[in-house]
């Protein structure tokens, strides 16, 4: 088959592979149908209503941004024909109006046409306040998305944002765009049946979902870019990372996504598959909830952090497979500033800290005030190996210094759900809290640590609000120019070691491994390892 122009111009941008010859299948494979293997459960199949990474991951199947990131981080067009720069007129000189120019012909898997309609149509989906959404971070800075016509959106900026480019409708979590022949007059979206059999213009679209097991999909005929290299996609969720790795073993799954560090040296010794770690944009972090006491108080944020051991923790737990450092700006991005990190292990500081704070030790070993027993919660997804044996060591940390902290873990749907849905994280139900966040290639750490991202309007999960981070924000997001933002970057990350909404452990290394007769995959650095699934072959 002759692909058209565009079709075959957007392979070319995902790093489309040939087909491999049928020759040379190992017996277990099944030649274009791929088995994957994941570990999260799900919140939901409409990335509207999710902030979590897992939709995200299947968005790369099922949706389209206006743009989605490349493996080296970069902005590619999706949806759009080009992602806007001042060079092609898609950001105006006072830099307040984006311009975004959709492909032609778009449709979607039910073969209605996409238009800048539907853009605009989810953008109000996005800020109707009837609809759980985790955040409305960035599309509350837009201050009017009109459809110039079928196929141009034109976007009014609040002010000047050089974020917003890249981060407006990006192929992912609250960044897809729905159909509105199909979702319109409805007073909100969050229990529509679109939720769990959702129409897209991704490459695949789903044919069966049982919730939180086996998600069936099949090539999307309408997909601008072609016939997907694939003629069928399994995905599971297998909530047992020790399940996985046998499941791998034994070829019932052919890719085992987001393996832990610990099973890295034994996915590598293992013959017919292919074992990726690419360090990634995506940072583990500890999130202080200073929402509520006692963690409101910087002190006691500064001394739990200053408690810990953060690289015998990189060594000893996540193995020395990812980077570590201990701020949000990735240190392989162009933002990036080498800096001390302001609470280092230092055991007996954090003890003067408590002092000071009025936490005294007493018989017990544990610290109290007025009486009452210094006791913090720390969560986490159940059965992600890492982040539990992370626990075990922070919980003997923490009782080194007078700390008791309890251990109570949740499922990932329970944990992330958006604050309508009772989300743990949203709701601020914890204390400290372990997870990773995926940014952007952008450094712009608003919407995690913005003074006026606390959910539902972000994703400031610690509800540290602190006007100086505000203002070093803003000024950076105001300039296009690298290098003055890059400066103001590095005054943001004292800052916010400062203030401590958060203390990195390390950049994840997406750890993944795969069938060896599949073909086309190219791990990112950014948002999503599933970003060209389209190109897969087996």
């Amino acid at each position: 088959m002759r692909l058209p122009a565009a079709a075959l111009a957007l392979l070319l941008a995902l790093g489309a592979s040939a087909p491999a010859p049928a020759a040379g299948h190992h017996p277990w494979s099944d030649p274009g149908h791929v088995r994957i293997g994941a570990l999260r459960t799900l919140d939901n199949l409409n990335p509207l209503l999710s902030g979590q990474a897992a939709t995200t991951d299947l968005a790369q199947f099922l949706f389209s941004g206006l743009i989605r990131f490349d493996d080296r981080g970069d902005p590619i067009p999706d949806a759009a024909e080009a992602v806007p720069t001042r060079e092609n007129g898609g950001i105006s000189r006072d830099g307040k109006t984006i311009t975004y120019r959709l492909r032609p012909g778009l449709r979607f898997s039910d073969g209605q046409p996409l238009t800048a309609d539907d853009v605009v149509f989810t953008w109000q989906q996005v800020m109707n306040t009837r609809n759980n959404v985790p955040f409305h971070f960035p599309y509350d800075l837009a201050q009017s998305v009109v459809a110039k016509d079928a196929r141009t959106v034109v976007v009014r900026l609040r002010e000047p944002s050089a974020p917003f480019v890249s981060n407006f409708f990006r192929c992912g979590a609250q960044g897809v765009i729905l159909p509105k022949h199909l979702l319109q007059g409805k007073p909100d979206l969050n229990h529509d049946p679109y939720n769990i059999k959702p129409v897209g213009s991704g490459p695949f679209m789903v044919e069966r979902y049982d919730i939180n097991s086996t998600l069936e999909m099949v090539p999307n005929p309408h997909w601008f870019g072609g016939n997907p290299g694939l003629r069928r996609v399994t995905y599971r969720i297998i909530p047992s990372e020790n399940t996985l790795l046998v499941a791998l073993k034994t070829h019932e799954i052919d890719f085992y996504f987001a393996a832990p560090e610990q099973q890295y040296r034994e996915l590598k010794a293992l013959g017919g598959v292919t074992v990726a770690a690419l360090p990634s944009s995506q940072f583990e972090m500890i999130a202080f909830n200073g929402g509520r006491e006692p963690l409101s108080d910087v002190r006691l944020r500064r001394a739990v952090a200053m408690g810990i051991d953060w690289h015998s923790l990189a060594r000893t737990v996540y193995l020395d497979v990812d980077v570590t450092d201990w701020g949000d700006v990735f240190p392989r991005s162009w933002a990036y500033t080498a800096q001390p990190d302001p609470t280092p292990f230092d055991p007996a500081k954090a003890r003067a800290l408590l002092d000071e704070a009025g936490w005294k030790l007493a018989s017990d070993g544990f610290r109290a005030k007025d009486g009452k027993r210094l006791e913090l919660e720390i969560r986490t997804v159940a059965g992600v190996i890492t982040r539990e044996n992370a626990e075990v060591v922070i919980q003997q940390s923490m009782r080194a210094i007078g700390v008791d902290l309890q251990v109570h873990n949740a499922p990932a749907n329970m944990l992330f759900a958006p604050i309508g849905a009772g989300g743990l994280l949203a709701s601020g139900k914890f204390d400290l809290g372990i997870f990773a966040w995926t940014k952007n290639p952008d450094p712009d750490d608003s919407q995690t640590a913005g003074p006026e991202y606390v959910p539902p309007h972000g994703g400031n999960y610690s509800r540290v609000t602190d006007a100086t981070l505000g203002m070093l924000q803003h000024r950076a997001n105001a300039v296009y120019d690298r290098a003055a933002r890059k400066a103001l970057y590095a005054q943001l990350e004292r800052r916010l070691g400062e203030v401590l909404p958060y203390h990195t452990m390390v950049w994840r290394a997406n750890v993944n491994a795969w069938n060896d007769d599949l073909h086309g995959v190219k791990p990112a650095q950014a948002v999503s390892d599933f970003w060209n699934v389209g190109s897969w072959t087996l």
